[in-house]
């Protein structure tokens, strides 16, 4: 069903374009997931093809884990092969950061109502020394979350269509500022934008509710690399192992599989209340780094930056292997807004080196989400496997792959092999998804445009690196 409804959605997007007498589109659900929409002409509603997981990795000794809901991976592809075909990928609309600031310089200047401004600036004491630099990613920007809607010249539905926005889009964010009244939505905020059409920065209005605000949370990434950071020169570290429960299944809690914080018992250790096998425990999942802070003949108390407490972990589930004894690079996933900013320490100080899109682990019955912590970055593997939920057999890779907890890696762009007389063909390397960076849609991996998990995986330490994932 999911399948002839992304068919459906695709062939719809090819024949729709914006119409210029009519209100903006509506969108009938909250949840982004599973839109609703009507275009402007309030035709039939059509169900949006929610984001769907691709992959779940092996580590390097030749384990393959299972690809769930593989197939929908060639949604992705047929996404951005559509946003290619009508210009509208971010090399086509977005504007280079002094552009922005030209065009935020002149707010001031404007007759309307400014309610917010965007601008997500880099700490004072952070050194800007980016060194991957392959697209051009504006700081703030607004995700499209709606199918075709109108580009207004002004904050309102009387005004000129100058242009169309599509589904999965992003465009540079100036300005939240208040408009005209619409009743349906409740709302009379509306996004200013800007965006490049033929070569030339143009602005133009989207209404606040087909729409979301994105930006780069610099201050919050910095802060949870100053405390890990911290955290690793303080004390000695290490990080739970429990790989596919190579070192041993976890112990039921209370009968469930699951704790009372939602933690998984499957790739985690016990995390013990008291240095004792009956005592209350909860579930710490493999990859989390730790403080180590006393030990006796069968546990390590440890405390880790994941949440709050002390605990009393079994031996055989710690590792010191490589452990962090002075942490340098930093790679901070943020889930809220799906991206990721990369930090290193050069001469005593903490540079910037990249911040680009990132694509995290989706919440749902057979997918897992993009756990929030503090992790390890464990092991490099230049690809691995994924296996076709059908037929059981190999059915492709992700490339250039760095694993940081349990299953999930930072990964570039899944390749399917391609079947010739029965035999399996690499079609190569593919470099882009439009979908990196909009929601939620691999299997707890983080998913990189390929070109950029390359740069990662070229720079990365084990022993020296961690991986932060936020909010």
């Amino acid at each position: 069903m999911k399948k002839a409804l992304a068919y459906i959605y695709i062939t719809l997007l090819l024949l729709a374009g914006c119409r210029t007498n009519a209100v903006e589109s509506e969108v009938l659900s909250n949840n982004v997931y599973d839109n609703v929409y009507k275009t402007e002409n309030e035709c039939d509603t059509v169900k949006i093809p929610g984001p769907l997981g691709t992959d779940e990795p092996l580590k390097d000794d030749g384990d393959v884990e299972k690809n769930i809901n593989a197939d929908q991976l060639s949604e992705d592809r047929e996404l951005t092969k559509e946003a290619e075909e009508k210009n509208v990928t971010e090399s086509d609309v977005i504007v280079d950061q002094e552009g922005i600031k030209s065009e935020k310089d002149n707010l001031v200047s404007d007759e309307e109502t400014i309610l917010k401004t965007f601008e997500s600036k880099v700490p004072k004491e952070v050194v800007m020394n980016i060194k991957y630099n392959k697209y051009e990613v504006p700081t703030d920007y607004l995700l499209i979350l709606s199918s075709e809607i109108n580009i207004r010249e002004k904050p309102s539905t009387s005004s000129k269509v100058i242009g169309c926005a599509h589904y999965f889009e992003k465009v540079n964010l100036i300005a939240e500022v208040q408009g005209e009244f619409i009743a349906k939505y409740n709302t009379d905020k509306w996004y200013k934008i800007a965006l490049k059409v033929g070569g030339k920065v143009q602005n133009g209005y989207i209404l606040s509710n087909l729409a979301e605000p994105r930006g780069f949370q610099f201050n919050k990434m910095f802060e949870a690399v100053k405390r890990a950071k911290s955290e690793m020169e303080s004390n000695t570290s290490a990080y739970i192992t429990n790989y596919k429960n190579r070192v041993g299944l976890a112990p039921l809690y209370n009968g469930s599989t699951k704790d009372k914080f939602g933690i998984l018992r499957n790739q985690s250790a016990p995390a013990y209340y008291e240095p004792n096998l009956g005592a209350n425990f909860r579930y710490i999942t493999d990859g989390t780094l730790v403080s180590t802070l006393a030990e006796t003949d069968s546990f390590y108390k440890i405390r880790t930056l994941n949440f709050d407490g002390e605990y009393y972990v079994p031996k055989k589930y710690l590792s010191f292997r490589k452990t962090i004894k002075e942490l340098t690079k930093v790679v901070v996933v943020d889930r809220k807004n799906q991206n990721e900013g990369v930090f290193e320490l050069i001469d005593g100080k903490w540079n910037l080196i990249s911040y680009i899109y990132a694509t995290t682990g989706e919440n749902s019955k057979h997918k897992l989400p993009t756990d929030l912590g503090y992790y390890m970055a464990i092991q490099k593997v230049e690809k691995f496997s994924y296996l076709d939920d059908v037929t059981k057999q190999i059915a492709g890779y992700a490339p250039y792959a760095i694993r940081f907890n349990g299953g999930a890696y930072i990964h570039g762009v899944p390749v399917d092999y391609v079947l010739k007389d029965g035999k399996r063909v690499d079609p190569g390397i593919q470099e882009y998804l439009f979908t990196v960076g909009t929601v939620p849609r691999s299997h707890k991996c983080v998913r990189n445009y390929t070109s950029h998990s390359k740069f990662l995986y070229d720079w990365i330490e084990i022993g020296k690196s961690a991986v932060i994932v936020i909010e």
